[in-house]
Parts: C-alpha cells; structure tokens; sequence
C-alpha cells in the first residue's frame, strides 16, 4: 500500500508548479495536495537571482513567494529534497528518491531544466546558475573576482554580467554566434543592445568558444587568451525529462502535450519549460522557458486537472531588467517578412519598440523602455490577427494613438 494519497500531485516547485498549487488551492479548497520538489526551499523567484539578489539589493526572504506558514495546512504536504523517480502509471502511484510512494488522482510534472553543461578541459569549477543556491556561489566568488568571463550571450548570460559588472567585476562574454540573443532578436536589434551593453562596461567576443582553461587563462578558438578567475556557463537549459522517459510517458524535446497540457498518459500533465505543448493558435509545437509562459501554464494545467477543458492560448512574451533598460517583446520576432521602428533606435539612450509583421498582421514586437499600455494594444493587435496593411506606416508615428487600430 501506498504510504500517502492525494488528489493532486505537483512534481516540482519553480514558477509553474507553485502557480499550479496556488490555482487548486483556490478552486478546490477541499482536496488533498501533495507537491513534492527536489528543492531545499519553498518556492521561490528566479529572476531575481541574476539580477537584484545577485547585487545585493534584494534580501534573501523577499524571494519566497510565501512565508513558510502559508504551507501549514491540513490538505497541502509539500515534501522538499525528493524527488519522484519513476511513476507507475497503471496504478497511479509515485515512487519517490526515498522508497517511499505517493498514489494520485492526477499529477502535474513541472520539473523544468538544468544548465547545459560544456565539456571544456579545465572549467570543473565553472559556475551555473539555477537555484538560489547557484547565486549565493555566483555572488561569493564576484567577491573575490577581478575578471570575470561568461560563455553565452543568452538572457541568464547578460543578465549575470550586467549585474557583476554593476558589481566591479571587470566582465567578458564570449558568443560561439555572430550576434548576442540570436534566438530571440535579429541583427539589428541585437547590434543596439550590444552597443549599448558595452557602454556600461561589459565586453564581447563574438563568433569565438573557450577551447581551453589553463592556469586562470582561457584560450579561445580563434586564438585569444582571456584571463580569468571567475567563469560562469550559461548556456542554455536541458529539460528533465528522465521522470517521464522512466514512466513511459512520450517524450521529444521536452514532455509532449495537447492543448490541454495532457502528456501522452492519462490524468498527468505537463507544464513550465519541460511542456512540448501543441499551440492551436499557430497549428504547431512549442516549448517556451520564459517566467510568463511556466505562470501560465501552471495555472492552465490546475484548471484543466480540476476538471476545466481549457486549451493553451498564450501569446509568449518575455521581459527582462538589464542596467537602465526594461526589456519586453511578445510574439513572433523571427518569422516575419517587414517591420516598422517606433521611438527612438540607438544605444546612447534607448527607448523603442520593434513591431515584427507578416502579411501585413503584427506578429510580435521588442520593446525598449516602452510605455505599457501601448504594449497592451500590440499584445491585442497580436491576439486578434488584425490586418494593418493600409495603416503600417502610423506604426512608426509616435503621435498617432495605437488604439486607432483596434477599431
């Protein structure tokens, strides 16, 4: 017999299995809980980990999204270093690191990602950043850093080198691509960023890869030598997928969903980073690892588990704090066939946005310290598929009111 029972199984605690708790709690106050999360910790925030905790300018309790007490209740167990090493689907029950097993009515698997490690000679002491445990490293060896060097020009990347060298940390980026966030922004936005990245300090190498660290110095294939004693690896993340592989559940670049965030076994879901889930919408496939998308998928999954038949329809955006600049784009920013520049497109002092459409639709947009409520209108001009074809050239005029174009 299975030692403990739940209505409800949440594997994991990062954004979308809290978001998920936090949706069945309010809508069946009555059922049984169980979350079970590698974690040491509650759940907690994880931007914050690259940028104002990583400073110093946020304090450690500020990161949980509740006080421990918000967890004392008789219909919520939340069971924290374990995790769920395979699920016995024919008898829904969960088979914990420990031995011991959890039986469910249904379960939700959120165990997002890893980074994705490098295996290059001489970085065992690379540091990676995931948990809160990753930062509190990342900040004690800025402490004692004069050069700092991270390899990759991703979000994580940027965020981290923005935020040592606000620090002092004397902070270089080596880019294996020609041009920073290739997989999110094209060329030219890309070009603006950097510039003005640099003006604050931080420098690039790009279209390069550290081959080798040897005696505090990296070597890179272009032949460079970079000295270092601090490096951080940033990369990109590998989703867990091992839970799902070990219990037979379909699996192929992340858990594989429907709409619904059903997996390919009945009565268990998947969302957050590790969900390969089916976009009505756009007719095809997606798996996002983005805070919005892993908030909105957890609360979608709890909705759905509790009996909703709800399907996935999310516009994915992103956001980002880098220095003196609010980052936010949503949609589409790499498939389009025009776009129009609004604001002001320089790295001295940038504040604009970039509106991506194909077929005369806005598909997507970056935006540069823009007002939010002209996001809003693009996030809607966006939903609705409206063609703006005869009006695009009032996309660049800043005195013309977007709003205009939602009648």
């Amino acid at each position: 017999m299975p030692e403990k029972s739940c209505d409800y199984l949440i594997i994991g605690s990062g954004i979308a299995g809290y978001n998920a708790l936090k949706e069945l709690l309010q809508i069946k106050p009555n059922s049984k809980i169980i979350m079970v999360t590698a974690d040491k910790y509650y759940p907690y925030d994880r931007p914050p980990l690259s940028k104002y905790y990583l400073r110093g300018e946020m304090p450690r309790d500020k990161l949980f999204f509740e006080s421990d007490d918000f967890y004392k209740r008789d219909n919520l167990e939340v069971i924290l270093s374990k995790s769920v090493e395979r699920i016995d689907i024919s008898s829904k029950e969960a088979i914990l690191s420990d031995g011991n097993t959890i039986s469910f009515n249904k379960a939700l698997i959120s165990t997002g990602g890893r980074p994705r490690k490098l295996n290059i000679s001489g970085s065992e002491n690379a540091l990676y950043l995931r948990t809160l445990d990753d930062s509190d490293k990342i900040r004690e060896a800025a402490s004692k850093s004069k050069n700092a060097l991270i390899i990759g020009a991703g979000f994580i990347g940027v965020e981290v080198a923005s935020s040592l060298t606000t620090l002092g940390v004397k902070t270089t980026v080596v880019e294996v691509m020609p041009y920073i966030w290739n997989t999110f922004v094209d060329e030219k936005v890309s070009r603006v960023i950097q510039q003005y990245l640099e003006s604050k300090g931080i420098s690039f190498i790009l279209n390069d890869s550290v081959k080798e660290i040897r005696d505090r110095v990296a070597l890179t294939s272009s032949g460079r030598r970079l000295e270092t004693d601090m490096l951080l690896i940033a990369v990109g993340i590998t989703p867990n997928v091992e839970l799902a592989k070990e219990s037979g559940i379909q699996v192929d670049n992340g858990i594989i969903t429907n709409e619904y965030l059903e997996t390919s076994v009945k009565d268990i879901y998947a969302a957050g980073d590790i969900a390969n889930i089916f976009d009505p919408r756009e007719g095809r496939r997606k798996r996002i690892e983005h805070w919005n998308n892993a908030e909105y998928t957890g609360k979608l999954a709890a909705r759905n588990m509790a009996g909703n038949r709800e399907a996935y329809n999310f516009i994915s955006s992103i956001w980002s704090d880098i220095f003196d600049i609010h980052i936010e784009s949503a949609g589409e920013t790499r498939n389009y066939d025009e776009y129009v520049i609004r604001g002001r497109f320089n790295s001295d002092n940038p504040n604009f946005n970039v509106i991506y459409l194909k077929g005369g639709v806005v598909k997507g947009y970056v935006a540069i310290n823009r007002d939010y409520n002209e996001l809003e209108v693009l996030n809607k001009l966006i939903e609705e598929g409206k063609d703006v074809s005869n009006k695009k050239n009032f996309l660049a005029d800043e005195g013309f009111d977007l709003k205009e174009l939602l009648k």
